[in-house]
């Protein structure tokens, strides 16, 4: 239950999410009599969808609002973020075959418990990871996930549209280094995780899917590159040097693939704006931050979390500017973390950290190439991975559309040229 009860008049971000049948009062009654205080009964239930339409891909997300009825007779209101698997079709299909709620669960159940525990054990009681997990189920149907609504709190989201300014981007750095060091001590005292953080979303089984896609996109992908405001040399220059969509995949293969003679940890593996939440004082500086949204964590270089989030979530004022210095920044904290956690192997230098990013560089033009087009994609009704993932002229108009956007457009004219500058446009 979140600490703040306010009674609060549910808003729907989304009219068109339809939300399961099953997510009712009788679903939640035991979630909520467990976690509040004094239960009673439930006054009202009301679901809405906690996203607006664009904001997520992989999950139906709902935010529930129930006024509960005290054994004093007061009342009071509670809210939850509802997580749980899409329903059946054919994007569903491929979004529920990459595993993302097993790691989800996993992540929760142990692996966020132990990273707090490391920190609390070395007297460090300032950090927070996640979100409070209420309620964890499992059937043969579905994964569900049952969180603390953190908006009960004051936390909020960065307009995905203009991204982490500096100190937002310093703060999400320090998560990241904060989080990756507990994960590469914890990795330390009791050995590698599981399977199932071994793999990214490219795998064998996905490469026919991620193929097909790309070839349905390439042709609006290149007509909008030769719309941007790029020169007409230059844009046939960066065309020329993209690769086929089955060079594309291996090289998602290779940069995806774990060297466990450098140094790794456990990546949050989706961290782009939407999934950091930050609380401010009075004064509007960032007082607290936290992560959410645990499903695509992997074992691997910390340089996928790092291209993944710079490339997606840096305003643009900034986001090639001062690369470099983020790098820096996020080291620093990372020796902080791994000596406090007192880490027994060797951390890397700052030098190493760069030879990192461009060793798995080509997570930089991958994440442009695809997450990038859906994060920064105003909202839209029919934004979602059905439409993304339609063949056909309607599906050929959405993809148009999601290239052709002018805050696509602006980014990439910043990221194709320094991509090109570091080599990084075509996998080795």
């Amino acid at each position: 239950m979140s600490p703040n009860t306010k009674s609060e008049k549910p808003q729907n971000p989304n009219e068109f999410l339809q939300i399961p049948k099953w997510i009712n009062e009788d679903y939640f009654r035991p979630i909520v009599e467990k976690d509040v205080s004094n239960f009673a009964s439930i006054v009202n239930f009301t679901p809405v969808a906690a996203t607006q339409p664009g904001e997520n891909y992989t999950s139906i997300m709902v935010r529930v609002y129930v006024d509960v009825l005290l054994k004093d007779g007061s009342q009071e209101q509670v809210s939850y973020i509802l997580k749980t698997m899409l329903e059946s079709s054919v994007g569903s299909e491929m979004v529920n075959d990459m595993g993302l709620f097993p790691k989800e669960k996993k992540m929760y159940e142990v692996h966020i418990p132990q990273f707090m525990k490391l920190y609390k054990e070395a007297g460090v009681d300032n950090i927070e990871l996640a979100p409070k997990c209420v309620h964890i189920e499992e059937t043969p149907e579905r994964t569900t996930l049952v969180l603390e609504d953190l908006t009960r709190q004051g936390f909020k989201n960065v307009d995905r549209l203009k991204g982490f300014d500096m100190p937002h981007i310093r703060r999400v750095l320090h998560k990241l280094a904060e989080f990756h060091a507990a994960s590469a001590r914890n990795f330390e005292l009791n050995g590698p995780y599981d399977e199932i953080f071994l793999s990214s979303i490219y795998t064998e089984k996905s490469k026919p899917i991620f193929i097909n896609i790309g070839k349905m996109r390439t042709p609006q992908f290149h007509a909008a590159i030769r719309s941007w405001n790029i020169p007409e040399e230059d844009a046939e220059r960066y065309i020329k040097q993209m690769s086929t969509e089955e060079a594309a995949f291996e090289g998602a293969i290779k940069v995806a693939k774990v060297d466990e003679n450098e140094f790794n940890v456990l990546n949050h593996g989706d961290s782009w704006s939407n999934n950091y939440m930050f609380n401010y004082k009075a004064n509007r500086e960032i007082n607290r931050s936290i992560f959410v949204d645990l499903q695509m964590c992997k074992w691997g270089s910390p340089a996928q979390d790092l291209w993944y989030m710079l490339v997606t979530s840096a305003s643009l004022d900034i986001k090639v500017k001062e690369f470099d210095r983020f790098i820096q920044i996020y080291h620093e904290r990372l020796v902080e973390c791994l000596k406090v956690l007192k880490y027994g192997k060797h951390i890397p230098t700052l030098k190493e950290l760069h030879i990192m990013m461009l060793k798995y560089g080509y997570w930089g033009p991958l994440t442009s190439y695809g997450v990038l087009v859906a994060t920064i994609f105003p909202s839209d009704k029919d934004a979602n991975i059905n439409m993304m993932l339609a063949p056909g002229p309607e599906g050929d108009a959405m993809r148009q559309k999601t290239f052709s956007n002018p805050y696509y457009a602006r980014a990439m004219e910043q990221l194709l040229p320094f991509f090109e500058s570091r080599g990084l446009l075509k996998p080795e």
